[in-house]
């Protein structure tokens, strides 16, 4: 089987840091080869990449679902008191930093946008 992977070669360039990245998963995962543990990783994203698409779509509208029905708790509470306080804020704002928090695990958030408004 090994001298089937050799019939195509492919040659990929890293950076330093990238190749430290590799090697760094590589050794968490007690792998040795570096073609064989590379080859591995892109078939299972190949593989995987529609499950975890359909799965996260299915995850976001939930969770996105979920933090607008505790921003509209939120605000009825403030209506309701006729003041939003400090708690109010910290909840909401708690909910869209989960949401962000997981959402990049997916789509890279640009470093903008985490500096305005998740702080660094």
């Amino acid at each position: 089987m090994t001298d089937y992977y050799r019939i195509i070669r492919k040659e990929i360039n890293l950076t330093p840091e990238e190749l430290e990245q590799i090697q760094g998963l590589m050794k968490q995962e007690h792998a040795d080869q570096f073609s064989p543990f590379v080859r591995q990783k892109l078939m299972d994203l190949v593989e995987g990449r529609q499950s975890v698409a359909d799965w996260f779509t299915l995850w976001q509208s939930q969770k996105i679902e979920q933090i607008s029905r505790d921003i509209l708790q939120v605000t009825v509470l403030a209506e309701q008191t006729q003041q939003v306080t400090a708690e109010h804020l910290r909840i909401i704002l708690t909910c869209v930093q989960e949401l962000m928090a997981e959402v990049e695990k997916f789509i890279p958030i640009g470093s903008d946008f985490r500096d305005k408004y998740m702080g660094g």
